[in-house]
């Protein structure tokens, strides 16, 4: 960034603003991001219990006792179909841009050479045509072969985006959520306070409105 600074980087912003600015880029995907997924993610499996059972069990005899190591977490299959359903639901970012370099043509739609082309992640995600009847359920186990077997378009999953501009971080995200998932699950029990106001906010990210109140039990 810094080498960066000090190219052109146009009339209307300082080197140190370039700085500030592309940090800011960075922490926020680096730690905003993952932690409203991580907030979401909880309210799932909070009104799922057969869920935060299964990952529990799974986390008993896998780690048994020990460290949960990279390893042991990479054999985790029930977290990780759980963490991979969290982000198809509530993708963390409401919306992916991309601009058209050419002039193209999308089915009927002819797209001239430099319009953005913005796409509404949940529509996508939620699609029964790519994801079945079930499609706005939370059913974890559509994961079970793995992301390509889950639906019918290999592109209709993209929480991190998609080709050259695929999120860096995807594997950090991902390891984070099953860390805290395991963590949390095998030293607590969620169940939704009924104070709970289900109002998600779409803004650059799908925040909870109303914020997540959960009832918490140590096991």
């Amino acid at each position: 960034m810094i080498e960066g600074s000090k190219g052109d980087i146009g009339p209307s912003i300082t080197a140190d603003q370039f700085i500030v600015d592309n940090c800011k880029d960075i922490c926020i995907p680096a730690s905003e991001v993952t932690a409203v997924s991580a907030i979401w993610g909880l309210m799932l499996l909070a009104s799922h219990p057969e869920w935060q059972t299964r990952i529990r069990g799974e986390v008993s005899e896998l780690c048994k006792g020990g460290v949960l190591s990279f390893d042991v977490l990479h054999k985790m299959k029930a977290l990780k179909m759980v963490v991979l359903e969290v982000l198809r639901l509530y993708p963390a970012t409401a919306f992916v841009s991309r601009q058209a370099l050419t002039n193209l043509k999308l089915g009927d739609v002819e797209i001239p050479k430099g319009v953005n082309i913005w796409l509404w992640m949940l529509e996508l995600h939620t699609n029964p045509n790519f994801w079945g009847a079930d499609s706005e359920k939370f059913n974890p186990e559509r994961f079970a072969d793995g992301i390509s077997k889950a639906c019918k378009s290999n592109q209709a999953y993209i929480p991190f985006g998609l080709g050259a501009r695929v999120c860096p971080g995807q594997s950090l995200a991902m390891t984070q959520l099953q860390v805290l998932f395991a963590i949390i699950l095998s030293n607590f029990n969620l169940t939704m306070s009924p104070t709970y106001r289900h109002s998600p906010q779409f803004a650059l990210l799908i925040k909870p409105e109303f914020g997540v109140n959960l009832l918490i039990r140590k096991i």
